[in-house]
């Protein structure tokens, strides 16, 4: 009796996480769609140039995109691009810090402090982009990386989930902090183009996971 009154409780507490859950999944794939848009603009604007116009155009030139296209040597694309306050890298960032905050509630159990400091870190980056109008959009893969090690140690997500999301979080890191102004790299735009294709995937892996019903 004392068993099924714990398991009782446990899914009572767990289920008043649930708006959380289906708001962050929500979240997360939006922020995929957004990044396959981006994607399927890349590829169209090098097969067919102009092809994408109207409100979907407002979709196209994410930061990732950019660093993409300044070390793939895109004509037209300057460095100065990654500079101001680009709406759609503001709202990329606030979906991802909406994603932590369900990813938090999910693996909080697994580890509090690490799940924590996943969900702060996108807030400070918003809070620098504003500040800078450059730097803390890295926060996003910043904070994919430390909540991805901590789902390694979960059987919620999955270990291919996890794996996906360092993997991406990584590479993107390292393409960020690789470009620089004035100079073309195929291997920054290569690590720059897996991990964003990574990223989205892990987009789309989160927020069926979390939007789901029966949530282990």
């Amino acid at each position: 009796m004392k068993t099924m009154n714990r398991v009782a409780n446990a899914e009572a507490a767990e289920s008043r996480w649930n708006w959380l859950f289906k708001v962050s999944g929500l979240a997360s794939l939006i922020l995929g769609v957004i990044f396959l848009i981006g994607m399927v603009s890349l590829i169209t604007a090098g097969l067919r140039p102009g092809t994408i116009t109207g409100w979907l155009s407002l979709f196209q030139n994410n930061w990732l995109v950019v660093l993409f296209k300044l070390n793939a040597g895109f004509d037209g694309v300057q460095f100065d691009l990654l500079y101001g306050l680009n709406p759609l890298d503001i709202a990329i960032m606030s979906l991802a810090a909406t994603m932590n905050l369900g990813l938090y509630a999910a693996l909080r159990r697994t580890s509090r402090v690490w799940s924590m400091i996943a969900a702060v870190i996108p807030f400070l980056g918003i809070v620098l982009f504003i500040a800078t109008e450059i730097a803390g959009r890295s926060g996003v893969m910043g904070a994919g990386l430390v909540i991805s090690f901590v789902m390694l140690r979960s059987n919620i997500f999955g270990k291919v989930t996890a794996f996906v999301g360092i993997l991406a979080s990584v590479l993107l890191l390292a393409g960020d902090f690789s470009t620089a102004a004035n100079s073309h790299s195929n291997i920054v735009a290569m690590l720059v183009g897996i991990g964003y294709m990574l990223l989205m995937t892990w987009c789309f892996l989160i927020g069926r996971r979390l939007v789901q019903p029966g949530r282990s």
